[in-house]
């Protein structure tokens, strides 16, 4: 590519969800489907989604997993994360638990281990971040039960099954 043929959508891909540029991003994924791949990873192995998780860009996060193909749980080279771990470890709260709701409704493994052996909850501030932490323990913990073991809600409420219905 020469340089007067500007960023490839790969790139512009990655900088919309750097600078949270909605526009930018809906401008490359309405592009042709062939002239760029939405798990893109740069030279870390950073993908978009990432990016959009490390800068706090919660309308690419939402914008990305509605595209079809989409690997959420893609891996980055050198610390071995998640985009989720990037959204749990994020500075803002708020925004934190906001990007960990999207991505793990988006189909986000709570569980995956980064290079150190910490899961996205572990990357959250315990000071500042409890609600994120506390969310994604239970979204653990969903992931294990399998709904075929919980009983139906046919009970009193005084716990005790009815027979009437």
């Amino acid at each position: 590519m020469s340089d007067d043929e500007g960023a490839s959508n790969n790139e512009l891909l990655v900088a919309a969800c750097k600078q949270d540029n909605l526009d930018m991003l809906e401008t490359v994924l309405s592009a042709d489907a062939s002239s760029f791949d939405v798990n893109h990873t740069d030279g870390l192995g950073n993908a978009a989604l990432h990016y959009a998780a490390r800068h706090g860009s919660t309308g690419c996060l939402e914008i990305l997993l509605y595209y079809d193909g989409i690997n959420v749980n893609v891996i980055n080279r050198i610390e071995g994360e998640t985009p989720l771990h990037k959204a749990a470890a994020y500075d803002d709260p708020e925004i934190a638990l906001e990007m960990v709701q999207i991505l793990v409704n988006g189909g986000a493994i709570t569980t995956v281990q980064n290079k150190l052996k910490q899961i996205p909850g572990d990357k959250a501030p315990s000071d500042t971040h409890a609600e994120v932490k506390e969310f994604l323990e239970n979204a653990a913990l969903t992931a294990k039960v399998d709904l075929r073991d919980v009983p139906p809600e046919d009970s009193d409420s005084d716990g005790i099954a009815s027979d009437e219905d």
